[in-house]
């Protein structure tokens, strides 16, 4: 590797690009430029334009709106209500059969849902169809451990 040889401008010949200066001013640059900065800073900012409502603004945002409302409007799931009495006697008991049989249901799955909703309509009736005495639920209070908390 050879070593760096430092270069003096000096040495240069006075045509050669190194020596030239890469930047020129315009003629009397530095005379005017007092006034023209003097003359920049007096100056009164510009007012600042005032965004106007237009007609063409509004309906822009109505029709925007309009299209939110009508997709929400077509996207929101509807609520069904329970049907009542007087509908489901028109269907015939051949049609229910056929369709629990459709969906696998047997009618044991059906009279264990009867007889729970009919068993525990509270949370007091719920634990006497489960035959759980309070003592054993006392029991299993007591055996479980209890971490700083407080009921």
């Amino acid at each position: 590797m050879e070593p760096r040889k430092s270069i003096r401008i000096e040495e240069l010949e006075r045509e050669h690009p190194l020596r030239q200066l890469p930047y020129t001013v315009p003629e009397d640059y530095f005379d005017k430029l007092p006034s023209q900065i003097q003359a920049k800073a007096t100056q009164r900012p510009q007012e600042r334009s005032v965004i106007s409502w237009s007609w063409q603004r509004s309906a822009t945002a109505l029709a925007g709106a309009g299209l939110v409302a009508a997709l929400v409007w077509i996207t929101y799931p509807q609520k069904q209500e329970a049907l009542g009495p007087d509908m489901l006697s028109e269907v015939s008991n051949k049609a229910i059969a056929d369709y629990l049989s459709e969906q696998d249901i047997s009618e044991f799955d059906l009279t264990d849902v009867q007889a729970s909703t009919k068993a525990a309509p509270g949370d007091s009736t719920l634990l006497q169809f489960l035959d759980v005495s309070p003592k054993s639920i006392q029991q299993l209070l007591e055996s479980e451990p209890i971490l700083n908390e407080t009921i």
